[in-house]
């Protein structure tokens, strides 16, 4: 099952540079500089140097797992609910800053994405919120359902509606195998990606969706103008991959450590151990030696194997692109309805599927990022889960829970990045034209769009 697990990271991230279309919600990052990379003609290359980072980032935090899983447990602990809501509005914050050119939008999508989240049961009383009276509603909206609508079907409508051929791939130029330029490219962001990832690993919750975002953002910053971020830049590529295998090493920390799963995989892993009479947790490795260096043995072997399969494949996978899109629509199509039917077994899933579509089609017509509309979603269960935690250990004080340390810090720092992203100068040239014009209506919807 750890196998499994890792060997799903790196697959997820085959359809998303190939197809737009993430495999899982640690790849939709991915999506951002894979896929318009591969329309560039370097498919293979994007494949090949993609699965590098992964193996990076999984070495990486291999070792991280064998040496230091110990102390790492031990910062996992320190984190309580009001830090992972902050956490989160940092991610959160940042992702909508950081992805396209216009972060009033961004912010928007993301909105929208936590309030979509909130569909479904609450929490804490157990009564439906905006289910409409429909059962089908009352579970929420699977994440998985919404990515392969958003996505999947949104991309299918953009292709075929839209007719943008700037979408169209050109002809396979690049080589399989990544340059000795891209290779140094890539080198510090898988470096910093890998250390993300796993620390994002260890806290419990966060994982590979957490993992990609805060690494794809510190690359956005310090990244040049010239790196071309979002146009298919190698950095942006390999930061987000690394981060998220890293981050499956990562989870294995408090799982093994404390027995405390960090994401829903680690959790059917605790289970699975459990059912055979095992009890993750502290002197696990005393008391299943054998077994424990067997699952961080396995991991190893997972990563080695999994980038010798992947680079091996990449020429053959990228080929998939040269096939017309009138004839790779509906098999695409076709995939993603049974896809979303398989989650549930459920033929509504296939409808909120094909209305994410619609969604996705319309976001990309006004300039939105599907991507920020999906993370808002990912994110938005955690958020709320967390924030209602933490007001009930401090009886409900919302001055408490905000003046702790670590909370002012990564608050602090989601208002700085949405301080910095918004267009100032646009800004104030508008109000100075609007003053003169005796008008300042002119100055309202200034900061949708930067210049």
């Amino acid at each position: 099952m750890v196998s499994l697990y890792l060997g799903a990271e790196y697959g997820g991230r085959i359809s998303a540079i190939l197809l737009n279309i993430p495999g899982d919600p640690g790849a939709i990052m991915t999506t951002l500089d894979g896929h318009p990379m591969a329309l560039k003609g370097k498919a293979a290359t994007a494949l090949s140097i993609s699965a590098l980072a992964s193996f990076v980032g999984s070495i990486l935090a291999f070792l991280g797992l064998a040496f230091v899983a110990g102390p790492m447990s031990e910062l996992g602990l320190a984190f309580g609910p009001a830090v992972y809501f902050a956490v989160v509005v940092m991610a959160l914050v940042l992702s909508a800053t950081l992805v396209g050119e216009a972060p009033m939008l961004g912010l928007t999508a993301v909105v929208i994405g936590v309030a979509i989240s909130t569909v479904g049961i609450e929490l804490q009383s157990g009564l439906p919120r905006f289910t409409f009276g429909s059962f089908t509603l009352l579970e929420g909206i699977d994440p998985i359902v919404a990515i392969i609508g958003v996505f999947g079907i949104g991309e299918i409508l953009s292709s075929t509606m839209m007719k943008a051929n700037s979408r169209v791939p050109t002809r396979l130029t690049g080589k399989f195998f990544p340059t000795g330029n891209e290779l140094k490219q890539g080198v510090l962001p898988s470096l910093r990606g890998s250390i993300i990832g796993f620390i994002a690993g260890v806290l419990p919750g966060a994982g590979t969706t957490i993992a990609a975002f805060f690494s794809y953002g510190l690359e956005k910053r310090l990244a040049p103008q010239s790196a071309g971020m979002g146009q298919g830049a190698v950095r942006g590529l390999v930061a987000p991959e690394s981060a998220n295998n890293a981050a499956v090493s990562g989870s294995m920390v408090p799982l093994l450590t404390l027995g405390i799963p960090g994401s829903g995989t680690t959790a059917v892993l605790l289970a699975y151990l459990m059912m055979y009479g095992l009890n993750p947790g502290p002197g696990f490795f005393d008391a299943n030696p054998e077994l424990g260096w067997t699952i961080v043995g396995a991991l190893l072997i997972s990563a080695i194997l999994g980038v010798i399969v992947n680079i091996g494949a990449s020429p053959l996978l990228a080929k998939i692109l040269a096939i017309p899109m009138p004839y790779m629509a509906p098999a695409i199509l076709m995939l993603a309805l049974i896809s979303c039917y398989s989650v549930s077994n459920s033929v509504a899933d296939v409808y909120i599927a094909l209305a994410f579509g619609v969604l996705g089609y319309v976001m990309r017509l006004v300039g939105m990022s599907p991507a920020l509309l999906v993370i808002g979603l990912v994110l938005g269960e955690m958020l709320e889960r967390n924030l209602q935690q933490a007001l009930g250990l401090t009886g409900g004080d919302l001055w408490a829970m905000l003046s702790q340390p670590l909370v002012l810090l990564f608050l602090g720092v989601a208002l700085i990045g949405l301080l910095t992203a918004l267009p100032w100068k646009t800004l104030v040239a508008r109000s100075g034209r609007g003053k003169e014009n005796g008008s300042p209506s002119t100055v309202a919807g200034s900061a949708w769009k930067s210049d």
